[in-house]
């Protein structure tokens, strides 16, 4: 089955990415980009590629790790220094929830730091090792 024009409106919107989506509906992440296509959807607009997001990792009902970056920033695994929140991401383990959304880098690292003194005051987001 193939996602609806309203569905992949709110998938981009949600900022998945093509192979997100293309997972949920068993197609390749190429049928979800002819889609788009058909449709005249401009992903990048949908995604607000420009705006900075503050998100959280989540493991058993914890937040493990609170970062902020651009939009697909919460999924990219490569490039996290911790080897062990690295392979949780890498096997699936992991989930991720943006909680916001910056026009400006500032604002959204203001946001992080805040969340990251909240989580660690309650013993959660062991990921993060320091604040900046």
């Amino acid at each position: 089955m193939l996602p609806t024009k309203e569905q992949l409106v709110d998938h981009l919107s949600r900022k998945m990415t093509n192979q997100d989506i293309a997972n949920i509906y068993g197609v390749t992440f190429q049928k979800v980009i002819q889609l788009i296509k058909k449709y005249k959807l401009n992903p990048n607009k949908l995604r607000r590629v420009n705006h900075f997001i503050v998100y959280e990792h989540w493991l058993g009902g914890k937040v493990v790790y609170v970062g902020s970056g651009i939009w697909y920033r919460c999924r990219r695994y490569t490039n996290r220094r911790n080897s062990e929140h690295k392979e949780l991401m890498a096997t699936g383990k992991i989930h991720y929830n943006i909680v916001a959304e910056f026009e400006e880098i500032k604002s959204a690292r203001r946001h992080e730091k805040e969340l990251i003194k909240k989580y660690r005051a309650i013993g959660q987001a062991k990921f993060n090792k320091h604040i900046h």
